[in-house]
């Protein structure tokens, strides 16, 4: 099995030696490490062609011709990956020397499995640990699995990245669309080792709630929720949320090139997406009516089992408030 990181910079330089070389201290190591990066203006770059002449194994670095965006720069080093299995990375993070060792054993023992996701620890930006991990928390606001959409903790396999790539340039998170894809099909696999650590500083492009380094809870999840109501009450995040939705629902029904993946698993995606799209339809509907209009149409779409799902009463609350 061939074993790629694909890792996306901008910038990085104040900490992305750490990272790279957690890559050589892998007790597993991979066979190729693929770097694109969007037009940095800082060190990234010496320090990415100073670490290539001392790894082990092949370093292949290019640098964007434009600035092309989170998403867009991974999309490039997905694209230039030739694993069979490619491992995210991000370029703040740590990773303990087993992670490559622990997946990959995963990986040919579930070989149903088109995308294994491991657990990481939150730290500060010095890497001071705080004994959460990132399912800790998702699991402490009260939500699933399904929460569990993180980019860096991913290693996906070449099957599925065949049906994914490119990702298109309206979708806004390329592990949105990955992750979706294998969770929409039941392969994805979550294992709770912890095998790296997540640095939280001021320049993460994710503010998602349980990246919090203090503990949270249900409580404070709810209150995090309400503060957002307003920023969103104009209903533009619903109407994103619902185009991305019918973009993966396109890659399904007129995928772009050849794929090899089983029709019982697009299907699983279709209905999957068919349903979230009639759901979020409806509640876009609901929070246009007037005041009582609205509360009522809330009530009887829960009713219907509208908001039987993750996160569920916040949701209700979200459309009663519009």
């Amino acid at each position: 099995m061939k074993v790629s990181i694909a890792m996306a910079t901008y910038n990085g330089a104040e900490y992305i030696e750490e990272q790279l070389y957690s890559f050589i201290n892998q007790t597993r190591q991979p066979d190729e490490v693929v770097i694109t990066d969007d037009c940095s203006i800082d060190r990234t770059s010496k320090i990415v062609s100073e670490f290539s002449r001392v790894a082990p194994f092949d370093v292949f670095f290019s640098v964007n011709d434009v600035n092309l965006g989170y998403t867009g720069n991974f999309n490039e080093a997905l694209n230039k990956a030739t694993g069979d299995i490619v491992f995210l990375s991000d370029q703040d993070d740590v990773w303990f020397p087993e992670k490559i060792k622990i997946v990959t054993d995963a990986a040919v023992n579930n070989p149903e499995a088109l995308l294994i996701m491991n657990d990481a620890e939150l730290t500060d930006q010095e890497l001071k640990r705080t004994g959460l991990t990132k399912l800790d928390q998702i699991f402490a606001s009260g939500q699933g699995e399904n929460g569990f959409v993180m980019g860096c903790c991913c290693a996906v396999r070449r099957e599925l990245l065949d049906f994914c790539l490119p990702i298109p340039e309206e979708i806004k998170g390329h592990d949105n669309w990955i992750v979706g894809f294998a969770d929409r099909m039941d392969r994805r696999l979550v294992l709770r080792e912890v095998l790296q650590l997540y640095r939280r500083h001021n320049n993460n492009e994710s503010h998602y709630l349980a990246n919090s380094t203090k503990k949270i809870n249900k409580i404070t999840t709810l209150l995090s929720e309400v503060k957002t109501i307003k920023k969103s009450r104009n209903g533009e995040i619903y109407n994103d949320s619902l185009n991305q939705a019918k973009i993966m629902r396109d890659a399904v029904l007129n995928p772009p090139k050849k794929n090899s993946l089983p029709g019982d698993d697009l299907k699983k995606v279709e209905f999957s997406l068919s349903k979230k799209i009639f759901k979020m339809e409806r509640r876009i509907d609901i929070r246009r009516r007037p005041f009582v209009k609205r509360v009522f149409s809330a009530f009887i779409f829960a009713a219907q089992g509208g908001y039987n799902c993750s996160g569920g009463l916040k949701k209700f609350i979200r459309d009663c408030y519009g």
